[in-house]
């Protein structure tokens, strides 16, 4: 079964998940306490806590160590019921984009309403300094947001931003949206390596109207 992450700021909701995930009876390993050495004996090894059913297991905080959360992807053939709570990752790091582009590695984010309302607000304002004609403004903005939220969600709230603006007058926001909708195609593109390049690019074509 594939390891699951369960990162972000609402604590006791990832908890409540970890818990109906693994049932009773599970390990706790707190991430402070391993090094890589443990890693084996953690994801192969045996334990006396395993009833027969395969061993369940809580790991607390693993980014800690990065040189241990890294090496997740080696252990994703695991057949231990493997749960990874953490607080929020941030998603530009290099060793957690590694983590989260494992497919079998399934990653779920909890965060908290007023968190939900905050982020909601500040993913509008990119577009909105873009139609305004401030580009620069526009991508200071972006850069802002990337650490704690995804270019596919972005570039959605920007076409629902855009359709709102269509009136069947102004050119403009028809314009916008087919620049963001290249910008989607882009993104899907397998030759893109850094997927926030086609959000720039829309931003900065977008103020040129």
């Amino acid at each position: 079964m594939p390891i699951k992450i369960l990162h972000g700021t609402d604590r006791e909701a990832m908890m409540r998940t970890a818990k109906r995930i693994l049932g009773d009876n599970y390990e706790v390993v707190e991430a402070e306490n391993i090094d890589l050495s443990d890693l084996d004996s953690i994801f192969r090894g045996v334990s006396l806590f395993d009833d027969g059913s395969g061993r369940k297991i809580l790991i607390k905080d693993l980014s800690s160590k990065p040189e241990c959360f890294e090496r997740l992807p080696d252990y994703a053939d695991t057949s231990f019921n493997v749960v990874v709570v953490n607080d929020k990752l941030n998603k530009t790091f290099a060793y957690v984009k590694s983590v989260f582009a494992c497919k079998d590695i399934e990653v779920e984010e909890f965060i908290t309403t007023e968190e939900k309302t905050r982020d909601k607000f500040e993913n509008c304002k990119p577009f909105q300094d873009a139609y305004a004609g401030r580009g620069a403004d526009a991508i200071r903005k972006l850069r802002k947001i990337e650490s704690r939220s995804a270019a596919p969600l972005i570039i959605g709230t920007m076409a629902g931003q855009c359709i709102k603006l269509i009136d069947g007058k102004n050119k403009k926001p028809v314009q916008a949206l087919k620049i963001i909708a290249e910008a989607d195609m882009m993104t899907k593109s397998s030759g893109i390596t850094d997927i926030w390049m086609p959000v720039e690019w829309a931003l900065l074509e977008i103020s040129k109207l």
